[in-house]
């Protein structure tokens, strides 16, 4: 289980972003994070992946404090789709994904795991790109392949941030059919940050709400994302349509 109990963070110079925060991630399902601009989401996510550490209170990892688990550990367990990925000029696919394989080794040059690194690039649909070098990719392509690089770490928690942002639409819908199709399929507790409001709706099981750096409420995406609360927090008028494919927020 991953929780957070009276997490507290403030950039240096800074009033506190986060104040006292309680927050657990439900196991084995989707968690989208959403709120306005500058509302903590982002820092939430760097605070529960241990990018950054907490002025006060605790992240707790299977009951243990995750600052006191060795980076090797923690890397087991979780993994990070970032929005922007550090550019790689000459690595092929397969090498980026295989790099996945590193918090299992003993040290830099053991020998990667081929048969499962094979075996995600199946997964996603990526074994014919394999030879591929990744500055040659497309986005949807790429975004496929930072994807691969984290579920080849086995993690028990995957966290994306904003997967989708440089994305056509297209590529978008795809990317979160795919990370449905993932959790569904192997139960994997997947945490992201989404702009668009439909996209939870239709993608998460569990939203957690947030605006000026508190936790306005959680729950299912219809309970939390009301039109009233909406218009509340992000200032926007709609209505929440049903439809044939789920509840559709319209804005008027």
């Amino acid at each position: 289980m991953l929780k957070a109990e009276h997490l507290t963070f403030a950039y240096p110079g800074q009033p506190n972003l986060i104040q006292d925060l309680q927050i657990t991630i439900p196991e084995h399902q989707i968690t989208t994070l959403i709120g306005p601009n500058g509302s903590g989401k982002s820092t939430l996510l760097q605070l529960l992946t241990r990018q950054l550490r907490p002025t006060s209170g605790t992240v707790f990892l299977d009951d243990k404090d995750l600052w006191e688990l060795d980076a090797q550990t923690s890397a087991q367990k979780i993994a990070i789709v970032q929005q922007q990925h550090q550019l790689y000029d000459e690595i092929t696919v397969k090498d980026l994904v295989q790099l996945g394989r590193l918090p299992y080794q003993s040290t830099l040059f053991s020998d990667p795991d081929n048969e499962n690194t094979a075996s995600i690039l199946q997964q996603l649909n990526l074994t014919e790109l394999a030879t591929k070098l990744v500055n040659q990719l497309s986005g949807g392509q790429a975004q496929r392949v930072w994807l691969a690089l984290a579920l080849n770490q086995h993690p028990q928690y995957l966290f994306l941030d904003e997967p989708t942002t440089y994305l056509d639409l297209h590529y978008q819908a795809r990317f979160l059919a795919q990370l449905r199709a993932l959790n569904q399929s192997t139960g994997l507790t997947i945490v992201m940050i989404l702009h668009d409001l439909n996209q939870a709706l239709r993608y998460s099981d569990y939203c957690c709400l947030f605006a000026n750096g508190q936790l306005i409420t959680t729950g299912t995406p219809d309970e939390v994302l009301t039109a009233e609360r909406v218009a509340s927090t992000f200032k926007i008028n709609c209505d929440l349509v049903q439809t044939d494919h789920g509840p559709v927020l319209v804005q008027y």
